[in-house]
């Protein structure tokens, strides 16, 4: 490959591959690394301590059976093996374990270096000098083609790839080699500008200061969710550098594994997820590490166990508190990913809602900037769509990853037709939503940090909040999320890019905890007026029309562990929309002009699937009465549990330059105001007069240059 190098501070960047990619640096290209605090005796890694071994022995000695039975006599699982001969030593066949150890092949993505490392490392003193010298050689063998692998493939820290064990085993058999050998400092170089300079950079931009993760479902179980924890801990274990006190986003992972979770115990089904219950390795220790009892309580350990790799801290019935969620706040706001959760409280019967509106991270996200979501009793303003049958399907391109499938707003222009430029060409719907960016597009790959993310800022730039306030009443967001529609190359007719059609889309979304109602408000101008302008709510069943409201009854579902619901959708602007239902048999899936059913075949696989899927089967359409280059939707949500005793009575208000809803129920009257400039939001009641918006919660793209170099600074080096 014919790289072109250039340097920043202690670290050297590939610019790009002869593809035109930007590249992991080599080893050699790097500078030594300095790690003052690095514990230079073995054991490094995390490893059972004395007082472990006694609480086991006191409080769970059937794990010690469970674990002879893996080692099977030096047979079985290498880890089981290993983790014996540290605890009771002389109890293994150490000639035995060395010979499979040294069998071991590297391949795929290189996750046989663990076991090796974990040996090498754990059982050092027990070791020959003969059987370390080559143990070692087996190390560098492994952690350098971890290298390899992982700059080859440009393993993103943005995708599950990197840590769907790749990250760890790199981490953990640097760290076992690091001062041992000098192929142990020259591949550290790698390992820590990785590390510090790509991966913390990007948790940091991700994860923002309270949490938080972009890709859906099983994902975060599978990638993020085995590496946020072990990771941090082995480098802690090696080196003194505690980042789970420094690192708030790390901490703030344990909020968002909670709040992530709907009413019926199930996750939010945001994102690319074909399963909504998979464990995630890391949480419970990072519960434990930092003491958070609601996310520890999620999925409590039934025994006293380790609870992480190689070794996490032993589990503690103390902290498991069933009713630890019910003492959080009711709402939190995911900053680095723009996403929004509040509730009405944290029974079963809650109404919960989530919004988004941010910038896109590539993996296994969707096209759904602006999009909302209401639960009570059950989905009732859904995610719509399938994971599936298979990543890149049909149905899976041209309905759940589009805008289509989301509770948002679509702008049609008939001519934005261009096929997908991708690995092969392909005819995609023309949904009228967002750009076509991400995994599974083609246009580009991951980003392999920030500074790449920040390269490609125009494309990955989507979305932001305008402005933000939450209190014990309600939750209000400004976001405007024209980018994720627009931006510079827009208009070319280019797939990704798409038509130019949107110049503005602002969306105010309200939850009114106190009168139990969803505000949703858009101020949409369209490059041409003939643009169908489209607002959309999914459902599982039909909504009912009466005028310009909307009706939906969810069946309850014992099995769920779901009452039902109902939501009631008031359209109160604009003066005269058409409201217009899609769905039912041979249109569930709808999209300009075709039923992305997979010829029929989706319905069966549904019905077969054990896990929770709410693909939708309806959705509402509200339109603007005629063409109009600006247009303004206000839609009022109402969710209630079925047979509510008695409904709000909402209307549309006017007074002066302003108007906004009224919402009349047994608590009084609340009268939540909006400007025309699409900012401002007041909140009237009986006692008075609330200005709700703030100030802008983010720099305007680009930012102040001030604002730049402190970001700059802060990926480089904090």
């Amino acid at each position: 490959l014919g790289f072109v190098g250039w340097t920043v501070g202690s670290t050297v960047r590939v610019d790009t591959d002869e593809r035109g990619r930007a590249m992991l640096p080599t080893p050699e290209s790097l500078a030594p690394v300095a790690l003052p605090g690095f514990r230079q005796t073995h054991p490094r890694l995390p490893h059972p301590s004395a007082a472990d071994i006694d609480r086991l022995r006191i409080e769970n000695p059937e794990w010690f059976n469970q674990l002879r039975f893996h080692a099977n006599n030096g047979e079985g699982d290498l880890y089981a093996i290993t983790l014996l001969a540290r605890i009771e030593p002389g109890s293994q066949d150490l000639n035995r374990l060395h010979q499979r150890l040294m069998a071991e092949q590297y391949s795929y993505r290189g996750e046989q270096a663990k076991p090796i490392a974990v040996a090498y490392d754990w059982l050092y003193d027990q070791w020959s000098e003969t059987q370390r010298a080559q143990l070692r050689d087996k190390l560098a063998e492994g952690v350098a083609f971890l290298v390899q692998f992982i700059r080859r493939d440009r393993l993103s820290p943005y995708n599950v790839y990197l840590y769907n064990s790749p990250f760890q085993a790199l981490m953990a058999a640097n760290l076992a080699l690091y001062g041992d050998d000098p192929r142990g400092e020259l591949y550290m170089r790698f390992t820590y500008d990785l590390w510090k300079f790509r991966v913390l950079p990007a948790w940091r931009q991700v994860m923002g200061e309270n949490g938080g993760w972009h890709e859906g479902g099983e994902y975060v179980g599978v990638g993020i969710g085995q590496a946020v924890y072990q990771v941090p801990a082995m480098w802690r274990a090696a080196t003194g550098d505690d980042l789970f006190k420094t690192e708030a986003g790390i901490r703030g992972f344990a909020d968002f594994m909670v709040y992530r979770r709907q009413p019926d115990g199930t996750d939010f089904r945001w994102g690319d997820a074909s399963y909504f219950d998979k464990i995630v390795p890391d949480l419970t220790p990072l519960a434990l590490e930092t003491r958070h009892a609601a996310a520890y309580s999620l999925r409590p350990p039934s025994n006293t166990v380790p609870t992480g790799w190689p070794w996490g801290p032993l589990a503690d019935a103390r902290l498991n508190d069933p009713l630890a969620q019910a003492r959080l706040p009711l709402e939190r706001r995911f900053d680095g990913i723009g996403l929004i959760v509040a509730r009405s409280d944290w029974t079963p019967d809650a109404t919960y809602v989530t919004f988004k509106a941010g910038d896109n991270f590539w993996s296994h996200s969707h096209l759904d900037q602006g999009a909302f979501t209401i639960y009570k009793g059950g989905g009732l303003a859904l995610d719509s769509g399938l994971y599936g049958p298979s990543y890149g399907s049909d149905h899976h391109m041209n309905y759940t990853y589009q805008s289509i499938a989301h509770n948002l707003v679509t702008v049609t222009d008939p001519s934005d037709t261009a096929a997908s430029d991708g690995k092969t060409v392909r005819e995609i719907a023309n949904d009228g939503g967002q750009r076509r960016i991400g995994s599974g597009w083609g246009l580009a790959s991951a980003p392999i940090d920030v500074s790449d993310w920040e390269d490609q800022r125009e494309l990955y730039h989507t979305g932001r909040t305008l402005a933000y306030h939450a209190d014990a009443g309600s939750v209000v967001a400004v976001a405007d999320v024209t980018p994720a529609y627009t931006n510079a190359a827009s208009g070319a007719g280019e797939f990704s890019h798409r038509t130019r059609r949107v110049e503005r889309l602002w969306r105010t979304f309200i939850y009114d905890r106190v009168a139990d109602v969803v505000i949703v408000r858009d101020l949409v101008t369209s490059t041409r007026p003939e643009f169908q302008k489209r607002w959309l709510l999914h459902t599982t069943p039909r909504p009912i029309i009466d005028g310009a409201r909307a009706h939906v009854d969810l069946p309850p579902n014992p099995a769920r562990r779901q009452s039902g619901g109902q939501l009631d959708a008031y359209v109160l602007l604009p003066e005269g929309a058409r409201l217009n239902t899609v769905g039912g048999p041979g249109f569930e899936f709808w999209v300009d002009g075709k039923n992305y059913d997979e010829n029929g075949t989706l319905a069966a696989l549904i019905a077969s699937r054990s896990q929770p899927v709410e693909p939708g089967q309806w959705r509402l359409e509200v339109s603007p009465p005629a063409p109009r280059t600006d247009d303004e939707f206000l839609v009022a949500l109402v969710p209630r549990l079925p047979g509510a005793a008695s409904m709000p009575r909402i209307r549309k208000i006017v007074q002066g330059a302003r108007h906004g809803v009224e919402i009349v129920d047994a608590h009084g009257s609340r009268r939540w105001w909006f400007t025309q400039d699409g900012l401002d939001v007041e909140l009237e009641t009986p006692n008075g007069t609330q200005r709700i918006a703030v100030p802008p919660a983010e720099t305007p793209a680009g930012g102040g240059l001030f604002e730049r170099l402190r970001n700059w600074w802060r990926a480089r080096f904090n």
